[in-house]
């Protein structure tokens, strides 16, 4: 492993070979040295260290599927998450109903792990359904994939179901918060983020920073500044409480105090994509979508920064004359981005009413109203 972390990988792979010919049947050293070789464009020698391992286990499916379950928490809790979530994948293209079965709460938790493999996640916590003693965990995960795939409504019915289970717990009210806020409904979203912005869960600052984004989707500018200011006081390490200030100054005409405080913030994490989405959107509002091109990846984007990389992207491209790819993002975010369009389009004000015709060709039609507030003014 130390060999791998330095980026030595044929040592590494001299490594696990002694390890795995010690012990045969140690899933995770054949489950990494598998993934080595076919790295090392190996595809022979890797099938044929997990076919071995297949065999060290006796062959039977079922058997190793919960030989990796148990690897899988014995690495989780040695903090070890990367290699938690392979042994669980795993396992569940060994014998899923035998992983899921066997340890189902570590699947669900797995499941969390997933990030952009929402569909997936979704998968597992369907496997480990009628297993599960963590009910909460289960419909909250559910309810957090379904958000992001774009099913609100299931999204909604799962949430109901484990704030109902616990009350106590504050992921799910964040998240309702999220659903509540991109159907702009203002005052469900501000309730449900300030039961978490009120209470001891690391997620507090991410909550009062969504009050925040929540306060601009309505046009409270003065609020939503109040809101950035009081995440800032509490806690003076989070950045993104400068970023969202300087989108909230953005959208009140100050540009120049927009401009510091994204900069400040692209200097402490420069390679940061989401920050960079920021910087572009003040570029677009100073009429450079050349240099704005250099801020939208035209990636998915997520809860913070909505479809922004590919609208912003989109709308710099309308604007050099490439209405072609243009049209293409467009529809990518209408596909796969949905829920966050409309949200999008009233960040980006006046701004984003040239994509109009672009979003109407692919068939999405934003909430009535959602460019009606938020541009500079």
């Amino acid at each position: 492993m130390a060999h791998e972390a330095s980026g030595d990988r044929d040592a590494a792979i001299k490594a696990f070979e002694l390890a795995v010919a010690v012990d045969p049947g140690r899933c995770a050293s054949v489950l990494r040295l598998n993934r080595l070789l076919r790295d090392a464009g190996d595809p022979v020698r890797a099938g044929s260290v997990l076919a071995h391992g297949m065999l060290a286990r006796g062959g039977d499916p079922d058997a190793l599927a919960r030989a990796l379950i148990d690897e899988a928490e014995a690495a989780r809790d040695d903090g070890m998450s990367d290699d938690a979530l392979a042994l669980v994948a795993h396992a569940l293209a060994t014998s899923p109903h035998a992983a899921a079965a066997h340890l189902p709460d570590l699947v669900v938790e797995a499941a969390g792990l997933l990030r952009d493999r929402q569909e997936e996640a979704v998968r597992w916590c369907d496997l480990a359904a009628p297993h599960a003693q963590d009910r909460y965990s289960l419909h909250h995960q559910r309810g957090f994939s379904l958000l992001l795939l774009n099913r609100p409504d299931e999204a909604r019915r799962e949430l109901a179901v484990s704030i109902a289970l616990a009350p106590e717990r504050m992921p799910s009210w964040y998240v309702l918060g999220q659903y509540h806020r991109l159907r702009f409904e203002t005052e469900a979203a501000l309730a449900a983020y300030r039961r978490v912005w009120e209470s001891d869960h690391d997620l507090r600052w991410w909550a009062g920073l969504m009050i925040a984004q929540t306060l601009l989707l309505d046009g409270r500018l003065a609020e939503s500044m109040a809101a950035c200011d009081a995440v800032r006081l509490r806690n003076p390490a989070m950045g993104w409480a400068r970023m969202i200030g300087g989108l909230v100054q953005l959208h009140a005409g100050d540009l120049d105090a927009a401009a510091r405080a994204f900069d400040r913030e692209r200097l402490n994490h420069p390679d940061t994509g989401r920050a960079r989405v920021f910087r572009g959107m003040l570029r677009l509002a100073l009429s450079r979508p050349q240099e704005a091109l250099e801020d939208f990846d035209g990636r998915p984007g997520d809860f913070t920064c909505l479809a922004m990389s590919r609208l912003g992207r989109a709308l710099a491209l309308l604007e050099l004359g490439d209405t072609a790819e243009a049209s293409h993002l467009v529809g990518a975010a209408a596909r796969e981005e949905g829920q966050w369009v409309a949200a999008t389009l009233r960040l980006l004000g006046p701004l984003g009413q040239a994509l109009a015709p672009l979003l109407a060709a692919v068939g999405n039609h934003a909430p009535a109203g959602a460019a009606g507030h938020g541009g500079p003014n």
